[in-house]
């Protein structure tokens, strides 16, 4: 009746991640009124109002079920606006995609998909550009109430150590967490500078991991990214080439390191890696590179040299790298 989510049961480890009693992926809708640049601003005190709950389904049902995945299909219609979610959930898959097809005709509205959860913490984890930062849950003084929405990027995550939940985003980048529920921004209807902002079809994508342990043992960095950009198969013609069956152009040996970048130096014949630690963890780096590499050199953001060559063996370069810190390896050909 109302296409709730009330059960994220791990049957592998035993643990649920909402709840007792909850409404997961709930569909909150906040009145948003901003006194200044609407199309930018969140106002304080927008999220201490009651708000709406979409809790009547038109229609719950499955649209597809098969070894690969099931589909379960959820329709509400509220006000002007409908509302079609799919639940895909994939075999042998630790996480739950949420495929979002709106038509959205609501203005000064904020709509926000809510997961109460089982495991709370005093503060939740959020990705940032080349990092993570944390917000408090709590809103005991001023400095709390001042951050009830957080920008981030790919992810946020709230869980107590032993287990938690990470909510994952290719779109939206608007969270909130206070106490046990942890909030995604989804839609707004301002109507300044555009009176028709936002009016119309949405088609997005978030999903639901739960995970025992913590973020970083998760590792819910690496799942972000690959929601983000995933695995492109394409289907070619058998054809006569000079490369291997399989080929690698870099890879590194640290799991709580990330690849951002790869390209062709801005002058010389090189590539640039650039590279981030993202754990808090000071380690060491191996590179394997691409075959033929003359020399490396660390250098900075604008492709400058910094320190002495670093050596190359067996196509292999090894960089030290401090906790958070983004290094940049020229190698030359």
């Amino acid at each position: 009746k109302t296409g709730c989510i009330t059960s994220l049961f791990d049957k592998r480890r035993g643990f649920e991640s909402l709840a007792p009693s909850s409404c997961g992926n709930e569909l909150q809708a906040f009145a948003d009124n901003p006194k200044n640049y609407d199309a930018w601003n969140v106002d304080p005190g927008t999220l201490d109002a009651a708000p709406t709950l979409l809790h009547e389904a038109d229609e719950v049902k499955m649209v597809e079920t098969g070894p690969l995945r099931s589909v379960l299909r959820i329709t509400r219609s509220w006000n002007k606006s409908k509302f079609v979610q799919d639940l895909v959930l994939y075999a042998d898959s630790n996480q739950l995609i949420v495929h979002n097809n709106f038509d959205w005709h609501e203005q000064h509205i904020l709509l926000k998909a809510a997961f109460p959860l089982a495991s709370t913490n005093k503060f939740a984890t959020y990705e940032i550009p080349y990092g993570t930062i944390q917000r408090p849950t709590t809103r005991n003084n001023s400095f709390e109430r001042a951050r009830f929405e957080v920008p981030a990027l790919r992810w946020a995550d709230e869980g107590d150590g032993t287990h938690g939940l990470s909510l994952l985003n290719s779109s939206k980048y608007g969270y909130d967490a206070v106490g046990s529920v942890l909030r995604l921004s989804l839609l707004r209807g301002p109507t300044w500078p555009d009176p028709v902002a936002d009016q119309g079809k949405q088609i997005f994508d978030y999903a639901i991991y739960p995970h025992s342990g913590t973020w970083r043992s998760a590792n819910t960095m690496a799942h972000g990214w690959e929601f983000n950009y995933p695995l492109q198969a394409m289907q070619v013609t058998s054809h006569e080439g000079t490369l291997p069956a399989a080929r690698s152009f870099l890879s590194l040996d640290a799991t709580h390191v990330t690849l951002t970048a790869l390209k062709k130096a801005e002058d010389g014949n090189a590539l640039i890696a650039r590279f981030y630690e993202w754990s808090g963890d000071p380690d060491k780096v191996t590179l394997t590179v691409p075959v033929g590499a003359k020399s490396a050199t660390l250098v900075n953001l604008m492709e400058k040299p910094e320190g002495d060559p670093l050596a190359i063996t067996g196509g292999k370069v090894t960089v030290p790298i401090a906790p958070y810190q983004i290094q940049t390896v020229r190698i030359d050909y």
